[in-house]
């Protein structure tokens, strides 16, 4: 029988099935494993790398948890905000009309080209252009206006920006924290590989000995009994 290479070389952690969460409860068992065998300290040149290596794996998972809620949450409030502009430019529509003499003057158009219609559904993308087209049209007609409605015409802009730079900044930290948890999964997997074949090469040709200090089947879903047993039925019969 020619040896499977790929199982003696090859990284056998690089598998989509085996997430974050399973290849933790792995190592932490392994690692479990060699310090129970190790009171004279012959496992100590893999379980000290070992448990090095789970140090930033854990806390880059921490952060890209972290920083992905952040992020939600920013894009919530950015939504709610967009909401509340949409909201506010409906309702008072015909305050802002009645100060500017009307809604067909071409003062009243600066802030309503296209009546309500604008602010109904108004994206992301067209926000920076309609705050700022708004801020300046109400300092143009401030004594029109009033100090009050400019105040939030003018102050709708400089809200936006701040919100919208948040959410890219938490954007960005997400992706270089994705980026870190890459190196630091990488590194866990690569001392794993170590490890196998450390206890490989203490206990050659001795299986039976060497999975002793490796349960592969934490590294996957558990799979139901009778799963199991409706499977074996089933080839039975055939």
């Amino acid at each position: 029988m020619i040896p499977d290479t790929s199982m003696l070389f090859s990284n056998i952690f690089d598998d989509y099935r085996i997430t974050p969460f399973y290849i933790e409860r792995f190592a932490y068992a392994v690692i479990a494993s060699l310090t129970k065998n190790n009171a004279n300290g012959d496992y100590d040149a893999a379980l000290i790398p070992l448990q090095n290596a789970m140090i930033p794996f854990k806390a880059k998972l921490g952060l890209v948890d972290t920083s992905f809620n952040s992020q939600t949450g920013k894009t919530a409030t950015l939504d709610k905000f967009k909401d509340f502009f949409s909201s506010y430019m409906k309702d008072n529509y015909v305050m802002i009309a009645a100060k500017l003499g009307g809604e067909k003057t071409a003062s009243f158009k600066e802030f309503y080209p296209n009546k309500k219609t604008e602010y109904h559904q108004i994206t992301k993308t067209k926000m920076p252009v309609v705050v700022r087209r708004l801020k300046t049209a109400a300092e143009k007609y401030e004594a029109l206006l009033g100090a009050e409605i400019t105040a939030d015409l003018v102050g709708f802009e400089a809200r936006w920006e701040t919100l919208r730079k948040d959410q890219l900044e938490k954007m960005a930290a997400v992706k270089t924290n994705r980026q870190q948890k890459v190196v630091a999964r990488r590194n866990l997997e690569m001392q794993l590989l170590f490890t196998i074949h450390f206890i490989g090469c203490k206990f050659p040709g001795d299986e039976t000995l060497c999975k002793q200090f490796f349960d592969f089947n934490l590294l996957f879903p558990a799979r139901h009994k009778s799963k199991e047993k409706g499977k074996t039925t089933n080839d039975t019969a055939k």
